[in-house]
């Protein structure tokens, strides 16, 4: 397909900016060692409580939504500290209500794009990077990009000046929220396992 400037909104896949475009990523796996997710849905039980509740387990944290006519459960953990069977064995045994369906897996990796805006694509939402679910920045970091477009939308032709003044923004505003969650894994005081031990005396960002 032919285009004057193309959205990527694939998400994790990144089809555009990085399978396309080679962006370039900057890791961030050193300060956010969670790398994997275990999701399951769970039947309804007990009162239906106003809030989520997210729990600390040995090698990351477990949240549980309840919602009208289900419960949403999901454990996020490094995969250098346990195996996928072990984090599937501990989120199904923390269930409230029997499970709806299998486990589902899902692999990320934390980190942004070099360059939100490359050539003739701009990436928004996760194809522009992706923190973790901890404090559900993507939904504000989303928000923002569209805004950020909107305001720097070429109308004409791409202007460089706009291009750099975009990613700046973009890669600001990512690092800020890389901070904030940095900050819950290493303020810790719990020492029990390897892995919080690791993000207590881990060396964080500069900025």
């Amino acid at each position: 397909m032919t285009g004057d400037l193309f959205i990527d909104c694939s998400g994790l896949q990144d089809l555009l900016i990085e399978g396309a475009l080679k962006a370039g990523y900057d890791n961030w796996t050193q300060w956010l060692p969670c790398d994997r997710a275990i999701a399951v849905p769970s039947q309804s039980a007990g009162p239906l409580l106003p809030y989520t509740r997210a729990t600390a387990h040995t090698a990351g944290w477990q949240w549980r939504i309840p919602l009208q006519h289900r419960a949403g459960n999901v454990l996020v953990f490094s995969s250098r500290h346990v195996s996928d069977d072990e984090a599937i064995n501990t989120l199904l045994s923390n269930l409230e209500g029997r499970p709806v369906t299998e486990p589902r897996v899902i692999k990320y990796k934390t980190g942004r794009r070099m360059k939100s805006w490359n050539k003739n694509c701009i990436a928004v939402g996760l194809a522009s990077g992706f923190i973790e679910p901890l404090e559900s920045t993507s939904i504000h970091l989303a928000m923002s990009a569209i805004y950020r477009l909107m305001r720097y939308f070429p109308q004409h032709e791409i202007s460089m000046s706009n291009v750099d003044e975009f990613n700046r923004q973009s890669s600001e505003e990512m690092d800020r929220a890389r901070n904030f969650v940095v900050l819950h894994y290493h303020a810790t005081q719990r020492e029990d396992t390897e892995f919080w031990r690791y993000c207590k005396n881990m060396e964080i960002p500069d900025i």
